[in-house]
């Protein structure tokens, strides 16, 4: 064979395998339903490691196609922090934004995702959670795996099989006491149960709340990072003037100071032991705290401030508050409903946001229409008792105290209250001969009366000219104020805060 035809016969045979694979390529189906979803080895990558010193941590994730054809993920990207704290490499692949990643049919790709803590970074850059996504795209359609890691050195507190999710924290009706320096930090619920937990004086405890959009249709959003204690659950709290204990959001920058709704709040569900919170200093939350189904529940040197609903919610409760500051809420300050039995002296609760009531007081439950009327038959009641002395109910409203009656008056003793050497911002309760019966050495205070130092800042300290300062009446157990002050022996001043030039 000559030279020419070998090139010849060459040429048509690269000619013939380039056509051939130019078919095969262009025959070639891709999966391109936009329906279509990955398939991930677990939704949240999770590094459960704690730094006492710059570390990382590298964990990895499996991102499965169980497509009978070939998919191509247009972009792999980790969706914030520009790649501060974590960092992937994706198939082989380094970088946190990645495009048109191939993975075959049935087959599936590694991603090893990696951390890097500096635990002496200040809470601005390595805040106690780091949180991000890794964001996946394809076909039009982003799919999100969660990224977690702790930014700081404490003892976290979370279910590590589900976080975010509920905690059960038991000791076989022991006692547990969380006494390690470090602040103590909960990722999602906790539920105390068949245990008492015990909180000393400095305590810091800091949870990690946000708002979650549960999958079901019907199921409506709700405030996450709950503490609940149940029926054989018990939380104590041991603050001092010196040291209270304090219960925040996990966002400690400037910017999240003053902003609420941080995380959920407290709920006691009918539990059968005494709940007892002394100088307890909890902010920025949902609600505060709310005792339910027949609680017993003692709050005294309490300060629950800065909530999106109520600052203290009581449902058929047993409630001794002494010393206490209910106040920034946007909804009541003071809920009790259902009845019960409830007793506050010496507290201070003012209403500064004009959009609702100081306290509200009722008798019953009952199921609710559309329209929030109670349907027919649905209505019971439980006996309510209110005992307030040497307090402040105030606020921008004409009436700061709500009071719903079941019996609307035809059954006195299954509604019961009585307000003494308070303050009381009241109108037309003022003209109701009932009310003025269960009220003893009370001011009814003005518009322009004088009370706080400033409640718009927040400063609920007696001002020097206040209507509350000498109206109290000495209670031999109670000598003190909520900052541990001796309190005046014979005229001491009504509210949490006694006057001290």
């Amino acid at each position: 064979m000559s030279v020419r035809s070998r090139f010849v016969l060459l040429f048509s045979i690269i000619g013939f395998i380039s056509t051939l694979f130019s078919s095969c390529f262009k025959d070639e189906i891709v999966n391109t339903d936009p329906g279509f979803k990955l398939r991930f080895s677990t939704d949240s990558v999770f590094f459960d490691t704690t730094f006492t010193t710059i570390g990382s941590a590298t964990k990895i994730l499996k991102v499965f196609n169980d497509s009978k054809d070939p998919v191509v993920i247009s972009e792999a990207k980790i969706r914030g922090s520009q790649g501060i704290h974590f960092t992937c490499n994706i198939d082989g692949i380094p970088g946190n934004d990645l495009n048109d990643i191939r993975i075959e049919a049935k087959d599936s790709i590694y991603v090893f995702c990696k951390v890097k803590v500096d635990p002496d970074q200040n809470l601005t850059e390595s805040p106690f959670i780091l949180n991000d996504f890794l964001d996946f795209t394809i076909n039009s359609n982003t799919q999100s795996v969660v990224l977690v890691a702790w930014g700081q050195n404490a003892n976290y507190i979370t279910n590590k099989d589900n976080i975010g999710s509920q905690t059960l924290f038991t000791c076989d009706l022991g006692t547990v006491t969380w006494n390690d320096p470090k602040p103590y930090v909960i990722y999602g619920s906790l539920i105390i149960d068949e245990c008492q937990l015990i909180i000393p004086e400095g305590a810091r405890i800091y949870i990690h709340g946000g708002l979650v959009i549960p999958p079901g249709v019907n199921d409506a959003p709700f405030t996450d990072g709950r503490i609940f204690v149940g029926p054989r659950g018990q939380l104590t709290i041991n603050g001092t003037a010196e040291k209270p204990v304090k219960f925040r959001g996990d966002r400690l920058e400037d910017e999240f100071k003053d902003k609420d709704g941080q995380w959920g709040g407290i709920v006691i569900f009918n539990s059968n032991r005494i709940n007892k919170f002394s100088y307890l200093d909890l902010r920025n939350s949902n609600f505060g705290i709310l005792a339910d189904s027949a609680t017993t529940l003692h709050l005294d040197h309490t300060i629950i401030d800065n909530v999106v609903l109520n600052c203290l919610i009581g449902n058929h409760a047993t409630i001794k508050a002494t010393n206490c500051l209910f106040s920034n809420s946007v909804g009541y300050n003071v809920v009790l409903t259902y009845g019960g039995n409830y007793n506050f002296d010496y507290c201070s609760i003012p209403n500064v946001s004009g959009q609702s009531f100081a306290m509200s007081l009722d008798n019953y439950t009952c199921d609710q229409d559309e329209l929030g009327n109670c349907i027919k038959g649905s209505v019971k009641t439980n006996k309510a008792i209110l005992v307030v002395r040497n307090s402040i109910l105030s606020g921008l409203d004409d009436d700061e105290i709500k009071f719903v009656d079941a019996f609307e008056g035809a059954q006195p003793d299954q509604f019961q209250y009585s307000f003494t050497n308070s303050v009381l911002k009241v109108d037309d309760y003022q003209k109701d001969l009932y009310f003025q019966e269960r009220n003893s050495n009370c001011i009814y205070m003005k518009r322009t009366d004088k009370i706080y130092v400033n409640e718009n800042n927040s400063l609920f300290q007696l001002d020097s000219l206040s209507v509350a300062r000498g109206i109290a009446v000495p209670i031999p157990t109670i000598q003190d104020d909520i900052l541990g002050k001796i309190r005046k022996m014979v005229t001491p001043d009504a509210g949490c805060f006694e006057y001290l030039p």
